[in-house]
């Protein structure tokens, strides 16, 4: 393992974990201030616990026997002195397996039988189901054990051609699978559907996920794989074979499964090793080795520095071995380099710069709240210095305007909450074209439209159909949206000009990200309805699974929509009530703090006494705000 890598996911992790941290005491600096914002104080909490848990994905796909896992080990496990995850000729990984490290738990290996496929639950929803899953504990001290257990990964059986078909595992229709029917009427397919490894390495205690993915026939057969978890790694490593180059094969898989997504692409041309040749000089072998990379980056549309030429074979044997000349030979610090400096900052600055803009804007909304009550409280100790030793006729003079004040706001105050109930009417209205109850309804026509006609233009219909209702209940939502903060922000506006409240820009409620989300979906659909392969079949099974797949996706894509509605509705009205509540209090203090002394002329000193300690606790406040504004700078 490259120390770059390992010192730049380290820092990565403790990056985040220090914002999250400097979250963490600006919720609690928020929850002192007499507990006056709950819901930015709870939205906080949750923004740290988030930060906390998140993890930094990196996918490597690629046909069969491009060398994948052996990329992994000589990349991550070469520590261990052998393979930790099984690579050998006829022994590789046969289901997608994702590499991460959870304190919570004891190290394992997780397996998901491939019966589950005649279910109707998603990937992620059968992850918190544990009991579908048969538990293999590791002892990491142990490299025979972890070896022996991980072979697991591999297991095949035999199936029936029939279930093989109806798992959508076998397709006797192609010609090129036809071999793999044997005479007793069974197929061999993949033990486990999916595999998840629970191991405490340092890079994956760091935040580090790895997602290892089998060749096209598991990615095909698994539609969530294309349409979620690739898609949502924030790195892609695509393997091919230097010998071959692009094979036809390749080629399928990177249009079909990578190249529309928008994540860091790397294009890996592994096994050079096969072209080193001993009545060549490395001059030579160099030069073949950059033709075919100049020729992958052509055919995959990528710049050249995207494509890598790596032996993942050899660079595991130079690390185990600490054969320095060989490592180099190997090309795998270039790889490393890319996974340090580029994949991981990059990761790193698009995560800082998302939270880092929300709560900063958070932060500067608190200096202006506590400049505002800095300086009402200066005015009030000013004021109160003037009154001293004036007679009782100027501070009940000085009440009374006050009191004036206060019945003016009190006023106003009502009349906004009769505007408030009906903001919050229509936000319940709002919510309801994205609940969950609209959300079956859609897909149940969907999937009622599809029933007759399970073919791929049957699919094409009921993902066009599902997807146009779902954007117009987003556009709907975000027109409301609109409505509402217009009248939020002129009934807003009567505060600031009258009262001197500060000015405040609640933010409008932008759902783009996730109606482009749904035309993504979309896409997806067109482009597996376009190939070849499915094109002339009425594949009953695979078509159920994608339909399956694409409405699971379209599930989550509206119910983040929804969540993201409530808390733009929190964000919208609550605050403005925070601070319309606040100025009462600070009115009403202010008015029974002067009849006090109008009761008692002794209590003025006391009064100012108190100001002067208010300002100073406030200025220690603004203090500490500001150390951590500079601890989320950092």
């Amino acid at each position: 393992m490259s120390i770059h890598l390992e010192q730049e996911v380290a820092e990565y992790s403790e990056r985040r974990l220090r914002l999250a941290t400097a979250i963490t005491d600006y919720a609690d600096w928020l929850d002192r201030q007499h507990g006056i914002d709950a819901e930015r104080t709870l939205r906080l909490a949750d923004t740290a616990s988030g930060l906390r848990q998140d993890k930094l994905v990196v996918a490597f796909v690629a046909e069969f026997s491009r060398g994948k896992t052996e990329l992994i080990n000589a990349l991550f496990f070469a520590n261990h002195g052998q393979r930790l995850l099984p690579s050998d000729a006829g022994r590789t990984t046969m289901c997608p397996t994702e590499l991460f490290a959870s304190p919570d738990e004891m190290p394992s290996l997780c397996l998901l039988p491939i019966e589950t496929r005649r279910r109707s639950e998603s990937l992620a929803r059968l992850k918190h189901m544990p009991i579908e899953w048969c538990r293999v504990l590791l002892d990491p001290s142990d490299p025979r054990q972890l070896q022996e257990s991980l072979k697991k990964l591999t297991e095949t059986k035999p199936l029936p051609a029939v279930e093989a078909i109806e798992l959508g595992l076998w397709n006797g229709e192609d010609a090129s699978e036809r071999h793999l029917l044997r005479a007793d009427g069974t197929v061999e397919v993949p033990a486990w559907r999916y595999a998840m490894v629970n191991y405490p390495h340092p890079l994956l205690q760091a935040g580090l996920t790895i997602l290892d993915t089998p060749g096209l026939n598991a990615l095909g057969a698994e539609p969530e794989l294309t349409l979620s978890v690739i898609p949502n790694a924030h790195a892609v490593m695509y393997l091919l074979a230097t010998d071959t180059g692009v094979t036809r094969s390749d080629l399928e898989i990177w249009q079909k499964h990578v190249h529309r997504h928008s994540n860091y692409h790397v294009a890996v041309l592994n096994k050079i090793d096969m072209l080193w040749d001993e009545l060549r000089n490395d001059a030579e072998v160099r030069a073949t080795i950059e033709r075919q990379a100049e020729e992958t980056a052509r055919v995959l549309k990528l710049p050249r520095a995207s494509v890598f030429s790596v032996s993942a074979q050899k660079a595991l044997a130079a690390k185990v071995r600490g054969d320095e000349a060989l490592r180099l030979r190997s090309g795998i610090d270039a790889l490393e380099y890319l996974l340090a400096h580029q994949i991981v900052p990059a990761r790193r600055d698009m995560l800082f710069h998302s939270i880092g803009r929300d709560v900063n804007a958070m932060i500067e909304e608190s200096r202006i709240d506590l400049s505002a009550r800095l300086k009402r409280t200066s005015d009030e100790l000013i004021q109160l210095t003037q009154l001293s030793g004036k007679n009782r006729e100027l501070i009940e003079q000085t009440r009374a305007e006050l009191l004036r004040e206060k019945e003016a706001y009190d006023a106003a105050a009502q009349q906004f909450r009769v505007t408030r109930k009906n903001l919050h009417a229509r936000g319940k209205e709002l919510l309801g074209e994205l609940s969950e109850e609209t959300l079956d309804a859609i897909l149940n026509d969907g999937r009622t439209s599809m029933e007759g006609s399970w073919t791929t233009h049957g699919l094409t219909h009921g993902i066009r159909t599902l997807s146009a209702q779902m954007s117009a209940r987003l556009h709907y939502a975000s027109a409301q949206a609109n409505q509402m903060l217009d009248v939020l922000e002129q009934a807003y506006a009567h505060f600031h000009r009258q009262h001197r409240l500060p000015k405040m820009q609640a933010p409008r409620l932008d759902l783009g990200a996730y109606r482009n989300r749904l035309e993504a979906l979309a896409v997806e659909t067109e482009a597996f309805c376009r190939d070849p392969a499915n094109l002339m079949l009425e594949k009953r099974f695979m078509i159920r699974r994608f339909y399956a797949g694409l409405a699971e996706e379209a599930r989550k894509t509206f119910l983040l929509a929804r969540t993201e509605a409530e808390r733009w509705l929190r964000i919208a009205l609550d605050p403005v009530m925070t601070r319309i509540r606040e100025h009462k209090h600070y009115l009403d203090t202010r008015l029974s703090a002067l009849q006090r002394i109008l009761e008692n002329m002794g209590t003025l000193h006391n009064r100012m006494a108190q100001l002067k300690q208010q300002i100073e606790r406030l200025r220690r406040d603004k203090v500490e705000l500001e150390r951590i504004a500079g601890a989320l700078a950092a």
